[in-house]
């Protein structure tokens, strides 16, 4: 049985930290598009590749608050689902009860003390987006969190070529001039042998925090991508409790992403639904001991 979305009657975080961490990423993100596809991608391109980087940068940022708004918008609670109160005392495996919701509470769902509500799949409670992220809302942090690292990336290259253009301008001596790693590596032998002073430039607080958030993005798009392969949550992994549900990366790429898991990417709205309701789950089984008996 799949998953029909449900939608969220309260959208505004509950706490100050959740807020200001949704205010400062729907300020953020606006900002940086601004700054890089309006400032520096024309100093850096020609009218026709401006164009295209400034249709490619809107549809980012785009994609980006779409998938963003989905994750804060949609319902992965557990409030309003009709869950049988029997598999508990049935002994059920992984149904329990949950004294804060006063309710019983299938595998893999777990509460959130900010949200105030079971979460089904749970993986982790967001405080960007000022709620939590589960099964309904998976597919949408993902590709979000995708979106945000191909985007640190893309503004990381147009700061760096122009900054590279400045460095030409200003270092004395050959430099190469063909390939914007060759002006780095020849920047950088300069400096260690103490050859000139490179005056500062305003887009070097920029570079370096892009960097920063590039390098940054890397291990969290590592680490959820790893998860997401496993179809293990962060609880599950933190816990030792991780690869229980893995049925190979197929099913486990639907788990999160949907039927279409291939065309998630292209915007939020792309109907792909989930295989499974998040109130059953199927476990591996567990190896046996090929010496056990001998």
């Amino acid at each position: 049985m799949g998953y029909s979305l449900r939608y969220r009657r309260r959208f505004l975080p509950r706490t100050l930290t959740d807020l200001s961490a949704l205010v400062f990423m729907s300020v953020v993100i606006p900002a940086v598009y601004w700054f890089e596809v309006y400032v520096v991608a024309p100093t850096v391109y020609n009218q026709p590749l401006n164009i295209l980087h400034t249709i490619l940068g809107t549809y980012i940022v785009i994609n980006i608050f779409g998938n963003f708004i989905a994750i804060i918008v949609v319902n992965t609670s557990t409030q309003g689902l009709l869950l049988p109160a029997q598999c508990v005392s049935a002994g059920t495996p992984g149904w329990h009860v949950c004294a804060s919701c006063e309710s019983t509470a299938p595998p893999r769902s777990r509460h959130c003390n900010t949200c105030r509500v079971c979460v089904l799949k749970k993986e982790h409670h967001c405080v960007f987006a000022g709620c939590c992220v589960g099964l309904a809302n998976h597919r949408y942090f993902f590709i979000f969190l995708c979106l945000i690292y191909f985007f640190i990336f893309l503004c990381l290259m147009w700061v760096s070529t122009l900054y590279c253009s400045f460095l030409n301008a200003c270092l004395s001596g050959p430099m190469w001039a063909a390939s914007t790693c060759g002006q780095w590596f020849a920047w950088c032998c300069r400096r260690v042998a103490g050859v000139g002073a490179v005056p500062r430039h305003p887009l070097r607080l920029p570079l370096l925090h892009q960097r920063d958030g590039c390098l940054f993005m890397s291990v969290l798009v590592y680490y959820y991508t790893a998860l997401l392969l496993t179809n293990t949550t962060t609880l599950e992994n933190n816990t030792g409790k991780g690869n229980k549900h893995d049925h190979g990366r197929d099913y486990n790429l639907k788990v999160t992403l949907g039927e279409r898991w291939y065309l998630t990417w292209v915007f939020p709205t792309l109907y792909s639904p989930l295989p499974c309701d998040g109130l059953e789950w199927s476990q591996r089984p567990a190896k046996t001991d090929k010496h056990k008996g001998k």
